[in-house]
């Protein structure tokens, strides 16, 4: 039986096999138990404002919001739950926006339960936990001059394949005002050319590729 000062945890994540697997792994260790499970952005911010867990461990993409307006969402309404994300993938560009979002630990799937483990214990007691490779991107991407709107909005025009004047076509500015800020995306980027950015920029979840693609 649990004991009433038991770490209580809220998964959330739209695979029902990854819940059911953490929730086991999580029960089994002591002073812990799964009070909650949500399979979608909405669901775990209700959950989570309804339980008030210790931790929230969360799926990074799930249906319903961005990760960086869920986190928000369950900062605004639980600010004393310690969040911390698990992804499949890692990619630069969310990783950044969830831990300005608030964000106190990131996981990729397939860690260790071990791993899992400490990361909890940390969060719970008020630090950070970032797996190594996050780690590594994160800090290079703080170091790295923020992409404006107008900038964002012409890489993502490039990967649709449009030239600069269509691009200037689409944004309602001269090309050569398109040319100075492509320039200015691929030394932000660190690149040479328009594939190398559009490469980059999927990378760091800039770009995303239409549907079907």
């Amino acid at each position: 039986m649990r004991k009433s000062n038991s770490m209580r945890i809220v998964i959330a994540d739209d695979h029902m096999a990854v819940r059911e697997g953490l929730t086991a792994i999580i029960n089994r260790w002591a002073n812990m138990s799964v009070v909650a499970k949500a399979c979608s952005w909405p669901d775990a911010i209700r959950k989570v404002a309804r339980c008030r867990p210790d931790i929230a461990l969360l799926d990074i993409r799930m249906p319903g919001l961005e990760p960086a307006q869920g986190v928000a969402a369950i900062r605004k309404r639980c600010p004393s739950s310690g969040i911390i994300m698990l992804s499949a993938f890692d990619i630069e560009e969310e990783v950044y926006s969830v831990v300005q979002a608030g964000v106190r630990g990131f996981l990729l799937k397939g860690g260790t339960a071990s791993e899992l483990l400490r990361c909890i214990r940390t969060v719970h007691r008020g630090g950070t936990f970032f797996a190594a490779e996050p780690t590594a991107r994160l800090a290079a991407r703080r170091q790295a001059p923020d992409m404006t709107k107008r900038q964002a909005q012409i890489l993502a025009l490039i990967a649709t394949g449009k030239t600069n004047k269509e691009i200037a076509s689409v944004t309602d500015v001269t090309e050569g005002t398109v040319k100075i800020h492509v320039n200015h995306i691929f030394r932000k980027l660190g690149v040479d050319g328009r594939a190398a950015a559009i490469a980059r920029g999927l990378e760091r979840g800039l770009v995303r590729l239409p549907k079907g693609l």
